[in-house]
């Protein structure tokens, strides 16, 4: 089931959510509750999570049944260490097994299995490292399962997790928060729905097309699919926090402002940053970290940034993403730990703006590089793609380019331009996406703390409303996230 679908908004969500706050309100003996609601959580994520696939459904009970066998036997405290390094290795195994079976073989991917099961990992480490408090069989399946971060994340700490679900339980149901979870979850799907699916029209285009692009459908295809990326995942993280602000539950921020990062470090402070936690806690600190010299660092740092890369995708293109990525950051890291600057040598106001305006500038332009070997089926299709963007010539965009932004929503846009031709009039549609998404992503403001610190009043309800009801009248070409297929 997906978050951007009739059957999750209009029937499961207001189903799940009626019952939950039916069992908080109702039941006040403190343990029943706690054991109808870890019941209810369970229930409801295996219902989210099986209407996708039942092939999906069994590989994630057989990884679920693997690891809880692999935990009792690190339980016995014998030879604890083997059976720790013994699971995360089988995690591994079968993650790569699945990735790997796609791009070679052809056979299906599991939905959410790169996410499960780094979960199942970081479980099984904590476990045997003593930071998990006790074992219990309710919340080990309760954090595997949970329906709002299982197809995507975040990546929780177990303990975290539990922790703050608990505390969830035992509050009193603030309606407040329930009204700025709507107000998110509004946002979110707009983000998905209006945004991220308007410019994945264009990007399907531009990808299959490559060879035929002009120079600005070229540039536009790569910008495009920037903006979508992060449109798309933005969502993603919006509306799965919205229904866990909702829940009276907050899940750790993933996503904050990203291509506003002044350098390749603060973007991946902003990108999935439960993810970049995960990386540094589970394989950077292990290998070393910055604690054995400047080229063991550097190493490690590429080290971990390939790996991110096989782990979005089992093709070449990937490994790629991942070395650009690591390359810049190693770079990065050079650069401030050979600069030394003097007390008395101050930057003025000016030059510091100027700095931080070149800094973003240039960061969002190599990530969008490094997006395009992240979506291209090939490196030669990612090369070509560079190239028709200084020899593809200055033309009118493709009526297929330009028609993914034929909203009916944007009907009024065509009438007040009676004297233009009707492919030109939607690529003023076009235009008006991309300042639009550009606006919001470079000056607006993080969704989940706008949702947490505007005031609820008519102006807000109204707009909750809006982005809502445009939002679910827009289902009708449902697509899955992009992450789902990581």
């Amino acid at each position: 089931m997906l978050f951007n679908s009739y059957e999750f908004m209009l029937l499961f969500l207001p189903i799940f959510l009626a019952a939950y706050f039916l069992i908080r309100t109702k039941i006040k003996d403190h343990k029943k509750k706690e054991s109808l609601l870890n019941i209810l959580m369970i229930i409801g994520s295996l219902i989210f999570y099986g209407l996708f696939d039942i092939k999906n459904t069994a590989i994630l009970c057989m990884s679920i049944f693997l690891n809880i066998n692999v935990i009792n036997c690190i339980r016995l405290k014998k030879n604890a260490k083997v059976w720790m390094i013994a699971g995360v290795a089988i995690n591994i195994a079968m993650l790569l097994f699945f990735k790997y079976s796609v791009v070679y073989a052809g056979m299906f991917f599991p939905v959410a299995i790169s996410f499960y099961t780094f979960n199942q990992i970081s479980y099984i480490v904590d476990y045997y490292r003593g930071e998990i408090k006790e074992y219990d069989l309710m919340d080990y399946l309760i954090y595997i399962l949970f329906f709002p971060k299982i197809l995507q994340g975040p990546l929780m700490g177990y303990q975290a997790f539990t922790d703050g679900l608990k505390k969830a339980y035992e509050e009193s149901v603030d309606w407040e928060k329930l009204m700025r979870g709507l107000l998110l979850l509004s946002m979110g799907l707009f983000k998905k729905v209006i945004l991220a699916d308007t410019f994945a029209k264009a990007v399907e285009y531009g990808f299959s097309a490559i060879p035929n692009l002009g120079r600005m459908e070229a540039i536009l295809t790569a910008v495009f699919y920037s903006f979508m990326l992060y449109f798309d995942f933005s969502g993603y993280c919006d509306i799965a926090a919205s229904i866990c602000m909702m829940m009276g539950f907050e899940l750790s921020l993933n996503f904050n402002s990203p291509y506003k990062a002044v350098d390749i470090d603060d973007f991946w402070d902003r990108w999935h940053i439960t993810l970049t936690k995960f990386f540094t806690k589970y394989v950077y600190i292990p290998l070393g970290g910055s604690r054995k010299g400047q080229f063991r660092t550097y190493l490690n740092i590429f080290f971990v940034f390939l790996l991110s890369g096989i782990w979005h995708g089992g093709g070449s293109t990937f490994v790629v993403w991942g070395i650009m990525h690591g390359v810049l950051s190693i770079i990065t890291r050079m650069i401030k730990t050979g600069k030394k600057t003097s007390e008395n040598c101050k930057e003025s106001g000016i030059a510091t703006i100027c700095k931080r305006i070149c800094g973003t500038l240039f960061t969002f332009v190599y990530v969008t590089a490094a997006w395009v070997f992240f979506r291209a089926e090939s490196i030669s299709d990612a090369l070509l793609l560079f190239k028709r963007m200084f020899v593809g010539g200055i033309r009118p965009f493709y009526s297929t380019f330009s028609d993914g932004f034929n909203l009916d929503e944007l009907w009024y846009v065509i009438k007040v331009t009676p004297l233009m031709k009707f492919g030109f009039a939607w690529d003023i549609c076009l235009w008006l996406f991309l300042i639009a998404g550009g606006v919001m992503i470079f000056f607006g403001k993080n969704a989940v703390e706008y949702s947490k610190k505007c005031k609820i009043n008519l102006g807000t309800t109204v707009l909750t409303a809006v982005l809502l009801v445009w939002s679910i009248i827009s289902f009708s070409g449902v697509s899955t996230f992009l992450y789902m297929n990581f």
